[in-house]
């Protein structure tokens, strides 16, 4: 009872440490964005799947670029303020062409000379003009200090009702940018000050969608620029310079070439039907980083070239839609349950890896898939999915192993009942080694019996033969394990032991000839200190033969024993039997002693055991200090008749020797000696 209760007690702690490991593994995906070391590599995967998804494209034909670069500032010696008048000749010029809408990416709140014509440009426009306009309340930001906002916030108030039509949109000049200062998605929607709403994004504006019905928030959809075609025939010099991947798909023009209204007029044809973005393109000044350009590597791109992008994600109308928590939760459910599920194989390394990579290449679609139905990779925990993953797998392979050893130690313990520990071990670690269907192999078997046990039992309190009978199998097992025996049964008080299965070992024939003579002196040991304890118990007859058997699992359905069975088999029994004809403790036969030639025999002739025609030559293994007596034996069985009357003389010492003199005209010429039944 107490070891099912333990068994049942170990099942329900494991059962409540799965549930743990499942549930911990479920947590990551919703911690993941707010874990700083987490964060950033959720950011990483976000800007490495962004830049390998991103379509590669050609020049957009619809947006351009006007652009306050280096060259326009050296040329009007103006960079904060910028120089007005050349921005509102980029107005005039692009209302005059027919753009379709433009777009200013500048905010005006100090006060210029030049400032009548911008606010003139500006109110006779005739084609849709979005602006930025500077409102800390609604979009947050500081766009001036605490000393000049006195003066910048009415100065602003005054610039728009002088350049306000009803073309004139005002919107936000915030742009998505997260803490490590790259530009993932578009600003909030809500507002800075509690209970209001910021401003509508300028690209959202220009591409006409208004502040009701605009409430994206999301990634912005980047693409790459996949180069201009080269020019068939053109030399090298000729040929389109390199542009980079993160902004070259937006044909670009410095404002220098408006910097009169002649040169406005000559570019205006260009802007024609065209979105015309207007904004700083100076080196060192307001530039983004963007996923594009940290996985490729390049320069930051400008603030204005942003906006490009999300005017073009605006007018495509590509608003992918935030993954829901419940779909989080099942995608990590399902990789805990796969890493579950995989981390408690019991199989071999090559398939749980196989699984494994199974499983990270799922993990590696997952993007493409979502992207396909319209979620926004933005909002992925991809990292927070690996570390589901990563938890259960190890976790339940922790799991899985701390079972196992439980398992293996319970089988080795087991094992180790009826196998050397060596041989327990290497069956643990290698089983393909062991086995189960019946083979045909050489073994050394041993078999062991007491004498007149039967009667001794009778003549004493159960209880009292179980317990002596106890001690002396403990201390007989003890020893045929110390010598890399197999155990095979249990009968009685017999005990049956092979050697050569379920592995074979070079050394086994030396092993079970040195392990009959330690049984010997076990069992005598044990009868001395039984008798000194006023028990009986009878010597112990042992048998040992070599030969081919049938071993390997044996039984029916409900109950199998690995055993070994023949002819062989059958010997070494009868082999033990025979002791008790010849006055032997241990009888082997000629084969074991070929076998194992290191040790000293006392031969004993021939004889015919009980059940077989064929004479066997039988020895007893004697201590190495009875080799020169097995020596005299064998001279004398030869013919010699001086050793015969030595060992004639020692006879009285050696109940072998005495036995095999009572039988001597019928072995000493070789004849055979017939034994009765066991």
């Amino acid at each position: 009872m107490s070891g099912k209760g333990g068994s049942g007690n170990g099942r329900r702690r494991e059962a409540v440490i799965a549930v743990l490991l499942l549930l911990a593994a479920l947590i990551p995906p919703f911690l993941t964005r707010h874990l700083p070391l987490a964060q950033a590599i959720e950011r990483l995967a976000y800007d490495s799947y962004t830049y390998l998804l991103a379509p590669k494209v050609a020049r957009d034909p619809e947006i351009v670029l006007l652009l306050y670069d280096d060259p326009t500032a050296r040329d009007t010696g103006k960079t904060s303020p910028v120089d007005r008048t050349i921005i509102a000749n980029a107005v005039r010029a692009a209302d005059e062409a027919g753009a379709k809408s433009i777009g200013i990416d500048f905010f005006f709140v100090q006060p210029t000379e030049d400032e009548d014509a911008i606010t003139g440009a500006l109110a006779d426009a005739t084609v849709p003009v979005v602006m930025l306009y500077a409102d800390p309340d609604r979009d947050g930001g500081s766009f001036w200090s605490a000393a000049t906002a006195s003066q910048s916030i009415p100065y602003q108030a005054e610039f728009w009702r002088k350049a306000s039509s009803g073309r004139i949109v005002r919107s936000s000049p915030m742009i998505g940018n997260d803490d490590d200062d790259i530009s993932r998605d578009w600003p909030t929607r809500a507002g800075n000050t509690p209970g209001t709403a910021a401003q509508i994004p300028l690209s959202a504006a220009m591409a006409g969608m208004t502040l009701e019905d605009f409430g994206y928030s999301g990634s912005i959809a980047f693409s790459r620029f996949a180069g201009d075609p080269p020019i068939e025939g053109a030399p090298p010099e000729a040929q389109p310079q390199p542009r980079g991947e993160a902004a070259g798909m937006f044909t670009d023009f410095s404002l220098i070439g408006f910097r009169d209204p002649a040169s406005a007029d000559a570019l205006g044809p260009l802007l024609a039907d065209k979105r015309v973005l207007i904004g700083l393109g100076i080196f060192n000044a307001d530039r983004f980083a963007t996923p594009i350009t940290r996985i490729a590597g390049e320069q930051e791109i400008p603030g204005v070239a942003v906006h490009a992008h999300m005017l073009r994600q605006a007018l495509d109308r590509n608003f992918p839609i935030p993954l829901p928590l419940w779909a989080a939760a099942l995608v990590a459910l399902v990789f805990a349950g796969s890493g579950a599920l995989v981390g408690s194989l019991d199989r071999s390394r090559a398939l749980i890896a196989a699984a494994v990579g199974l499983l990270l290449a799922v993990w590696a679609a997952l993007p493409l898939l979502f992207r396909a139905i319209g979620i926004d990779l933005l909002s992925l925990p991809m990292f927070g999915w690996a570390l589901s993953l990563a938890i259960a797998l190890v976790g339940f392979s922790a799991l899985a192993g701390a079972r196992t050893s439980r398992e293996r130690a319970f089988a080795r313990g087991a094992l180790g009942r009826y196998l050397p520990a060596t041989v327990a071990q290497e069956i643990l670690d290698n089983p393909e080694k062991l086995t189960l269907e019946g083979e045909e192999r050489a073994l050394f078997m041993l078999f062991t019996d007491l004498e007149g046990f039967t009667r001794i039992s009778h003549s004493q309190p159960p209880r009292d033969t179980a317990a002596i009978l106890n001690r002396y199998l403990d201390a007989m097992s003890e020893v045929i394990l110390r010598h890399e025996g197999t155990i095979d049964k249990y009968v009685g008080d017999a005990i049956v032991a092979f050697w050569g299965a379920p592995i074979a070992r070079l050394e086994d024939a030396h092993n079970a000839v040195a392990c009959a003579l330690a049984l010997h002196e076990c069992a005598e040991t044990f009868r001395g200190e039984l008798a000194a304890q006023g028990g009986e118990l009878g010597r112990t007859r042992i048998g040992l033969h070599c030969g081919s058997v049938i071993v390997g699992n044996f039984g029916g359905r409900q109950r199998i024993q690995y055993t070994a069975l023949g002819d062989a088999m059958n010997t070494a029994a009868r082999l033990e039997g025979a002791n008790k004809y010849l006055a032997s403790d241990i009888l082997l036969s000629g084969a074991v002693r070929d076998a194992a030639p290191q040790f000293a025999y006392l031969p004993l002739g021939q004889i015919v055991l009980s059940g077989v025609d064929t004479p066997i030559a039988v020895y007893q293994p004697v201590p190495e200090g009875e080799r020169a007596l097995a020596a005299q034996v064998q001279s004398a069985l030869d013919g010699d008749q001086a050793a015969l009357a030595q060992i004639r003389q020692k006879a009285a010492d050696t109940p072998a020797v005495a036995s095999l003199l009572e039988r001597w005209e019928t072995v000493a010429g070789g004849g055979a000696y017939v034994l009765g039944s066991k």
